[in-house]
């Protein structure tokens, strides 16, 4: 018998191995078994002779030693840690590589939970083709994954979706399936309360602010007792979200400060950065552009932060200026966002558009502003259902046509933003 993994278990890794050498079952079967056979003994329906298992792994290049096990375990788990963890990347793709040529030369009984793995290194490298074509090769054995594995596939291909393709609805029903899998398992809080804080950002995303809300402090009371700083500041962040849409200003601006100070006696520009730009957005939604105006510049000017946060915060701040009409700072912040991304070869759909409605509106271009909001950019952010963006410039639009008294214009604008907010409400 083979030591290691199990027969009735080891039927998935064939399967997964074949798919990924791109063979097909009449490919491995020949000469060995039937098709028919080898589906029942990839999907688990039958356990074949050591003699049968030993011809197909000889086919694929699968070794059955099994002398490393406790090694290998050891080896992975350190691995999956550097997944979570600011690491050196050299290091971690070194320990990939390790790990890669342990698990062809041993057969492990972690090698299924080292591919779903595989899915956050590609996502912490930017891999994202990567990510997905194994995502597409291990849809085709999840009916095999134990608990904990299907805890981790479900996390993340939540990930996936979530981060790469901003689909939140369909990221929100994996997280959800790995928190119903999540007490069955004997977990780390803080791996617990990494997926409770993801929730709550999608909850947010969605506005559905009760519910983020709710997560943020289950995963903050976890973060709180093992003194992980940095995790508690992002949940006061979520938390103070959350309290603005609902109106709760005093409360808002509490947890904003709660999230400043945490990331100021940590040293973390992204905390403190992301702080700055909400209280800005707190006392922009309030009217008070003076104090909106010099956060967004504090969260600019922070060194050592994502370009992508500058750049949201930058269009804020000119949005702003451009509310003052002060056009000669909006101007000049405007040339700043185009040297970021023209620099660095960044900057999303959204933000290439508002640059430029922005300069459109300095120009004086009433055509091509209303061409570019109307043709373009609305257009973009309800395919996108971002409710909040689109609340922002149909107002925008709509005031715009009724100062030159295009009052039918006017009226369609103000009622898809109603319509917008009414949606916010009902998420």
């Amino acid at each position: 018998m083979f030591r290691g993994v199990a027969q009735m278990e080891i039927g998935p890794l064939i399967k997964l191995h074949r798919i990924k050498q791109n063979m097909t079952q009449e490919d491995l079967a020949a000469g060995i078994v039937s098709e028919s056979y080898l589906s029942k003994i990839e999907n688990q329906k039958t356990d074949a002779s050591p003699e049968v298992i030993a011809l197909l792994c000889e086919r694929l290049g699968i070794q059955l030693n099994a002398e490393n096990e406790d090694m290998i375990k050891e080896k992975a788990e350190e691995w999956y840690g550097m997944l979570y963890e600011v690491h050196n990347a050299e290091e971690r793709r070194q320990r990939f590589q390790e790990l890669e040529a342990l698990f062809k030369a041993n057969n492990s009984d972690h090698e299924m939970l080292f591919e779903i793995q595989k899915i956050r290194f590609f996502l912490v490298e930017g891999r994202v083709q990567e990510a997905k074509d194994q995502i597409e090769r291990l849809e085709q054995v999840q009916n095999s994954f134990d608990a904990l594995q299907a805890f981790y596939w479900n996390k993340f291909v939540g990930n996936y979706y979530h981060m790469e393709l901003s689909e939140f609805t369909k990221a929100l029903r994996f997280y959800q399936e790995a928190e119903s899998i999540m007490d069955k398992l004997e977990l780390l809080d803080d791996e617990k309360a990494d997926l409770l804080y993801v929730i709550s950002i999608l909850h947010s995303k969605l506005v559905n602010d009760l519910s983020a809300l709710e997560y943020a402090n289950k995963a903050l009371a976890i973060f709180r007792n093992s003194y992980k700083f940095v995790r508690c500041a992002q949940c006061h962040i979520i938390l103070g979200i959350s309290y603005r849409r609902l109106h709760m200003l005093e409360e808002a601006i509490k947890q904003y400060n709660l999230a400043k100070h945490l990331g100021e006696i940590t040293d973390n520009n992204d905390v403190i950065q992301l702080t700055n730009h909400n209280l800005g957005y707190l006392h922009s939604r309030a009217g008070n552009s003076i104090e909106a105006i010099e956060f967004y510049k504090t969260a600019f000017n922070l060194k050592n932060v994502p370009l992508n946060y500058k750049l949201t915060t930058v269009t804020s701040l000119i949005r702003e200026y451009i509310i003052t009409k002060e056009f000669a700072e909006a101007e000049s912040y405007i040339v700043k966002a185009e040297q970021i991304m023209d620099e660095n070869s960044i900057g999303s759909k959204l933000v290439k558009l508002e640059i430029k409605v922005f300069k459109a509106i300095l120009n004086k271009d009433h055509h091509q502003y209303e061409d570019l909001v109307t043709n373009h950019l609305i257009p973009y952010l309800l395919d996108q259902e971002d409710k909040v963006y689109t609340i922002i410039y149909s107002n925008m639009i709509a005031a715009h046509y009724e100062e030159i008294k295009k009052y039918k214009n006017a009226a369609y604008y103000y009622k898809l933003a109603s319509k917008s907010y009414e949606d916010l409400l009902k998420i």
